[in-house]
């Protein structure tokens, strides 16, 4: 029984002498493969790799079966994500588009020398033909009172028709209710400009049946109580009257109803006529191409089919012998020399 226990207490103090001293060559060596770490590893890497191998697998669909709702979460939470994304681009491109239309706007204004307050279409009223209204939200607490002047980037859009504290209703200018004074580009000839044909038409009527109105023809709107002055309305497509004490066209409004969105209310007039200023430029025709000459015209020839040489009157012919400066004329037997 002494000696078992002697023996077993010699073997113990013997694994913790080898123990330290692997330990001590594990530190001084390192990472490094030599010694005898390197052997271990050489000789127990292989077997630890291929059960790795074979385990991983096992592992996973153990870790799957136990936990199944993990890969489902994780697919929504991408699909969260890459909606929230999608959302924020949508919001980037939304801001882009009401900056443009907000320069725009303020543009118009600046040539037009108009106070304005910017509003949104919140609401479009009824359209069946009898009413053409939109609501925006601004109202009198923003300075918006009836009769003021609406337009956008492109020009008459109409004017308000009731306002709320913090909304407004405009009459567009297509409203078969709607009449506005215009007046034609580059001239004083007056007129008016009439709803009640659709959202892409208007009828205009110039008073002073002397002047005839034109296809091309574009229109401003002239100041009264109701408009500010300079405006731009539309372009004139289509001559339907050239009789009688008036004249009368169809005229194709700049403003598009069925986009409007950004929207600004005149509320400060300016303190001069804008006339046609915020008119867009009118396009520059092209130059005449320079026409080819017509058969029969072209230059002289001789009998044997060459171009003939024009002379100048008093000049001597080509085959005649030209006599040197001071030497004379030349008589028959005589040298040119002399």
């Amino acid at each position: 029984m002494g000696r078992d226990t002697r023996r077993s207490r010699l073997v113990i103090v013997a694994l913790l002498i080898v123990a330290f001293t692997l330990i001590t060559l594990d530190y001084k060596t390192g990472r490094s493969a030599s010694g005898a770490r390197g052997v271990v590893h050489s000789v127990l890497g292989g077997v630890e790799d291929g059960v790795t191998t074979v385990t991983r697998p096992i592992g996973r669909t153990a870790s799957s079966l136990t936990h199944p709702n993990r890969y489902h979460d994780r697919a929504d939470r991408l699909a969260q994500e890459n909606a929230g994304l999608r959302r924020q681009l949508a919001d980037n491109a939304e801001i882009g588009r009401m900056s443009k239309q907000l320069g725009d706007l303020r543009l118009i204004a600046d040539k037009g020398q108009y106070s304005i307050v910017p509003a949104k279409v919140i609401a479009v009223g009824d359209v069946t033909g009898t009413d053409w209204t939109v609501t925006i939200n601004a109202g009198r607490d923003d300075g918006v009172d009836v009769d003021k002047t609406v337009l956008n980037a492109d020009g008459l859009v109409g004017t308000v028709s009731s306002a709320t504290a913090h909304t407004a209703v405009v009459r567009l200018a297509c409203d078969p209710g709607s009449r506005v004074g215009a007046r034609l580009e580059r001239t004083q000839l007056l007129g008016a400009v009439a709803g009640g044909q659709g959202p892409s038409a208007l009828t205009f009527t110039l008073y002073d049946a002397s002047y005839r109105v034109q296809k091309g023809d574009r229109l401003v709107t002239f100041g009264s109580m109701d408009y500010v002055a300079g405006v731009p309305i539309g372009v004139v497509t289509k001559v339907t009257d050239v009789g009688g004490l008036s004249r009368t066209a169809e005229v194709k409004p700049y403003v598009s109803v069925g986009t409007l969105d950004l929207v600004g209310v005149v509320v400060g007039r300016p303190a001069t006529d804008p006339g046609d200023r915020l008119l867009a430029p009118q396009p520059v025709p092209p130059p005449p191409a320079a026409q080819a000459p017509a058969a029969g015209t072209g230059a002289p020839t001789t009998p044997g089919g060459a171009a003939a040489t024009p002379t100048n009157p008093g000049s001597p012919p080509a085959s005649a012998p030209v006599a040197a400066p001071g030497t004379g004329p030349t008589r028959p037997g005589q040298g040119g020399t002399g």
